[in-house]
């Protein structure tokens, strides 16, 4: 990819984050709180190798700015704690450097369509002092339909009583393609879906793809 191409795709990256950070700030300083939060993501894989467990995608997903308190990663194609495993979905619940807390999918086979599309849904909700990080309506050709009957969640205690400092930034940057990234066509956050606590449902269709300055 030509290296203007490249520069208009992270430029453009900036732009949504930015605009989507002046989002929830407006929120958090109004009168109603965030409790639930969803992304919608859709990745692309062209030509997997089942055999090596290719390609290997790492998510990203945190109730506040950073990740320096409690914070959740996704593996796609992989389980990688305590010790790798090839195939399958893990969650993953981590304070710092840290992992405390894992969950595995009952599905471990590893990818092996010739061109296969996963979405899935990751969703942290907040109720009476309890942090719940989910994904949720999950599908593909490898793993069927996944995240049902709670199958994929962690639940947590906490101090949070809001999720309005929330940032998608914080997924776009720590997420990606953690192996074999010439695999994957794309990797795009495609919405956003948040709920206050007066029962109002806001979204944001954003679609931005988080792998387009991958190497072919």
């Amino acid at each position: 990819m030509p290296t203007h191409s490249l520069r208009a795709a992270r430029s453009s990256r900036i732009l949504f984050c930015l605009a989507t950070l002046f989002l929830f700030a407006c929120s958090s300083v109004s009168a109603t709180d965030v409790v639930l939060v969803e992304e919608h993501w859709e990745l692309h894989v062209e030509g997997p190798d089942a055999a090596r467990s290719a390609p290997q995608v790492t998510m990203v997903m945190s109730p506040t700015e950073d990740v320096e308190d409690d914070f959740f990663l996704v593996t796609l194609n992989h389980w990688s704690y305590p010790n790798f495993s090839a195939g399958g979905i893990q969650l993953q619940r981590w304070r710092s450097e840290d992992c405390l807390e894992v969950t595995n999918s009952s599905n471990s086979s590893a990818m092996h369509q010739e061109t296969e599309t996963v979405t899935w849904v990751q969703r942290i909700s907040l109720v009476n002092g309890t942090l719940k990080f989910e994904v949720v309506s999950g599908s593909s050709q490898t793993w069927g339909t996944f995240g049902t009957d709670g199958e994929l969640s962690l639940t947590v205690p906490t101090y949070l009583t809001r999720l309005n400092n929330y940032r998608p930034a914080v997924s776009i940057e720590q997420s990606g393609i953690s192996y074999a990234g010439n695999r994957v066509a794309s990797l795009v956050l495609k919405r956003l879906e948040w709920q206050t606590d007066d029962g109002e449902e806001h979204f944001l269709v954003a679609p931005i793809d988080i792998a387009t300055d991958l190497d072919p």
